[in-house]
């Protein structure tokens, strides 16, 4: 491969993601990919409550109760379009980002627009602002009914920034009587105010604008009771205008601008690097923004092909939605993580005590987050299935992604399963929650991605496989498909040895009890041994968090002689990737790593053999968890305490039961792929009208206690159950092709029907669907793995 080519396509990549709304936790936030660097941010509160101000909209919040949020579009690069419609405060807000190539990220521009929802109101107060965490200089100025500012940071270069009310906005008009008060003046079109807060707390802009509308807003009050006979309540637009503050002295590093408006209204943020070829003339926004969004939907159609398949606008609108709302999702995060050096101990290790976790060296992490509102961070378990999504539309956004994940291993193999990256992600999550043990393990789901990756680029027809997800911007710049190609395969490459040393990883940490005795042993030999079972750490009485299936009934009281079913098809499906992977491995002359697992097929059939005989119940005709329980005639007197356990069975129908399907480890001519299809077809069981439940409607714990993986319909799981079908049983000739075909066909009506219906109904994704009447149920916007609803309708597995 020409390596200049290649190095100019990853420049331009680089570029392309510099600059991006990647604080998804903010209902619109931009950062460069740069730790410490300038953030920015949209506020806003309506002022017909007075209280309005203690809630102060910045960050996605449930207890904010927006009616509407999300991205319509969103291509990843350089456009995106949301609306945020906030009946509480009064006020509907679109936003259109759009960005130009230049220098040190290029220009970016956001257009915010929209109207106030009452006609009799004191209208709305919209802020912008930008902050600096790091190093560098910013001055504002408010001139001619717009705000600038200049600055300069060592990474960033010289910008300049302008945000430009329209000039048709109406502003609300004080009372003549409160006109005549002293400090009290009329609302300007904007207003600006510059504050120097700690670096590190940037983060923290509303709670320092709030302390300064609320001391603004007192001050403003106490003029009015002293100068008038008037009493309150006081208009809002007249207590929390700010004035426009710019101290002389030079430092400040939080910018704010105020706009008081009401009716239709809209205003411009614009951020120019000192490329000249990369200004942005606001009057050209709308235009730019217009050719960007028939872009997107001539893409989208090409790429999905949607209509094609019979799915009329609203449905094409909802998965459109979807796919940006993902996008719409995706992060930049910086910061320390809280670490264990220890193992958490087992169960029935309460005794022992491990040191205190510690913050690591600070590191980056460039992710999708599964729910802006509730988990704006990455998770481990999540993203392998937001890649599958996004893998289909920008194949190299998509491994851009997955190598950031990568690249957080450490040195054993180990990536920490929730990344609390920073003060800013911390002040989200309980502290129980935001420590990571070293011995904690996730499903792997990263391998899925992969594979479907390094399928495409091994098909016959790369050009149609790969060349449809690269993003298209790119190849009009003359990149050419075999250029993009063999770029694929190098990082496939690098990506195979991350893939060894993950697996590595879990045999080491996950291996079953029987495994202590394997010490000293080579890796391929322990790995020889690890065939017979793993087990999940990190279980308590009614969680395997790790598993990423929560709360699923499992052996009831925890042992360390547990061996879960689940987990083993996990290890299989890793045996399985690894060793396809084996040829874009051997081709990176890079690999130097000792501990890189050596792919055998004859692993593989050990591992497929076993896992029949450790995890099938014949009497059940099912896949089970094992545990140890003491044997009925067990004489401690008389009998060695070595024999005293014997293996017995932990069976409940469902998903857990299902892995071994899902990830298509069981053949299409075996029976018990038979049984496992009863399962799941059988309404008491598993079956509903809206998806697979989580657990048999039969099973003792079905609904109970959290309930959180006790019958809910999961997204993720039934795409699994999906793709499996499609790709190794309907295809194949066998004595359950017809069923499988059956499932498959009512299965995937089933599901685009209800959350379709739910979109329509409340204009979210959600979390999980209840199994009894389908309703949405736990966190919205939940726009990660949900989106996988996209590939459902476009039958991409």
């Amino acid at each position: 491969m020409n390596s200049a080519k290649a190095d100019n396509s990853k420049s331009e990549l680089d570029n392309d993601l510099f600059w991006g709304t990647y604080r998804p936790n903010l209902y619109f936030g931009t950062r460069p990919r740069l730790p410490n660097s300038l953030l920015s941010g949209l506020m806003w509160f309506g002022l017909d409550n007075q209280r309005n101000w203690d809630s102060i909209r910045h960050s996605c919040e449930l207890g904010d109760n927006l009616s509407e949020y999300g991205y319509a579009r969103h291509n990843g690069r350089d456009f995106g379009e949301q609306i945020m419609r906030d009946t509480d405060h009064g006020v509907e807000i679109k936003s259109e980002f759009v960005k130009m190539s230049g220098t040190n990220g290029g220009s970016w521009a956001a257009r915010f627009s929209g109207k106030t929802l009452k006609e009799d109101t004191d209208g709305v107060s919209l802020m912008y602002y930008f902050g600096l965490e790091g190093n560098g200089t910013m001055l504002m100025s408010v001139l001619d009914d717009m705000l600038t500012i200049r600055g300069k940071t060592p990474e960033l270069g010289r910008f300049n920034i302008r945000i430009v009310p329209a000039q048709s906005n109406v502003s609300p008009q004080l009372p003549e009587n409160l006109l005549k008060v002293d400090g009290i003046s009329s609302v300007s079109k904007i207003s600006g105010v510059a504050l120097k807060v700690p670096k590190t707390e940037v983060w923290r802009a509303k709670e320092f604008i709030s302390q300064r509308v609320v001391a603004s807003a007192k001050t403003r009050m106490i003029k009015v009771i002293e100068q008038t006979e008037r009493k309150a309540p006081f208009p809002g637009h007249m207590l929390f205008s700010l004035d426009t503050d710019i101290p002389k002295k030079k430092g400040k590093n939080l910018f704010f601008a105020q706009m008081v408006v009401r009716g239709d209204f809209s205003f411009d943020v614009v951020y120019e690097c000192a490329d000249e070829s990369a200004k942005i003339d606001n009057e050209s926004i709308d235009t730019v923004v217009n050719n960007k969004r028939k872009d997107f939907d001539t893409r989208f159609d090409s790429v999905f092909g949607l209509r094609e398949k019979g799915f009329d606008n609203t449905e094409i609108e909802m998965a459109r939605n979807a796919l940006s709302s993902l996008i719409g999702g995706i992060g930049y995060f910086y910061g320390s993580g809280l670490v264990s050096k220890d193992p958490k101990p087992e169960y029935d290790q309460r005794d022992v005590r491990i040191a205190d976790p510690e913050l690591c060296e600070p590191y980056s992490l460039f992710a999708a987050a599964p729910s802006r509102p509730f988990f704006p961070r990455g998770f481990l378990w999540d993203e392998g299935f937001h890649q599958l999504v996004l893998g289909h539309w920008d194949s190299e956004l998509s491994v851009e992604i997955l190598h950031s994940w990568f690249q957080t291993m450490d040195s054993n193999g180990w990536i920490a399963r929730e990344q609390i990256l920073g003060e800013e992600a911390r002040s989200k999550v309980p502290k129980e929650f935001q420590v990571q043990y070293p011995n904690f393990a996730n499903p792997p789901t990263l391998l899925l991605p992969i594979q479907m990756l390094a399928s495409w680029t091994k098909a016959a027809n790369v050009t149609e496989s790969l060349g449809k997800t690269i993003n298209v911007d790119s190849r009009a710049q003359g990149i050419d498909i075999e250029t993009k190609t063999q770029a694929m395969r190098d990082d496939l490459g690098k990506m195979a040895e991350y893939v060894s040393r993950l697996l590595e990883f879990f045999h080491r940490t996950q291996a079953g009890e029987v495994h202590n005795v394997a010490g000293g042993l080579s890796g391929s030999e322990q790995r020889m041994n690890a065939a017979y079972g793993f087990r999940w750490r990190g279980r308590t009485m009614d969680h395997t968090l790790t598993s990423g299936i929560d709360d699923y009934p499992r052996a009831r009281p925890p042992s360390t002689g547990e061996l879960h079913v689940d987990l083993f098809s996990w290890v299989t499906y890793m045996e399985m990737v690894n060793a396809e992977l084996a040829t874009f491995a051997s081709t990176n002359t890079s690999s130097t790593e000792e501990n890189v697992a050596i792919p055998s097929n004859s692993n593989l059939q050990l591992y497929l053999r076993r896992l029949d005989e450790l995890h099938w119940n014949d009497d059940e005709n099912m896949y089970c968890d094992v545990t140890v329980r003491v044997r009925d005639d067990y004489d401690e007197l008389e009998d060695d305490a070595s024999t005293a356990t014997e293996p017995d069975f932990v069976c409940h129908k469902g998903y857990i039961s299902l892995f071994p399907v899902l990830l298509g480890l069981v053949p299409p001519h075996s029976a018990k792929l038979g049984h496992i299809l009863d399962i799941v077809e059988d309404p008491n069981e598993l079956w509903t009208d809206y998806g697979i439940r989580s657990l048999s409607k039969s099973d003792p714990y079905y609904g109970k206690g959290e309930d959180y993986w006790r019958g809910p319909v999961w997204i993720n799981i039934n795409y699994l159950l999906l793709s499996s079908l499609y790709r190794n049983y309907i295809t194949v000739e066998g004595p359950y092709q017809e069923q499988a075909q059956r499932i498959y066909t009512g299965l995937r009506r089933n599901l685009i029907d209800n959350i379709g219906k739910q979109y329509r109904e409340s204009r979210f994704f959600w979390e999980q669907y209840n199994p009894e009447d389908g309703h949405g149920q736990g966190t919205h916007p939940f726009t990660g793995w949900t989106t996988l609803i996209v590939l459902i309708m476009a039958e991409k597995y």
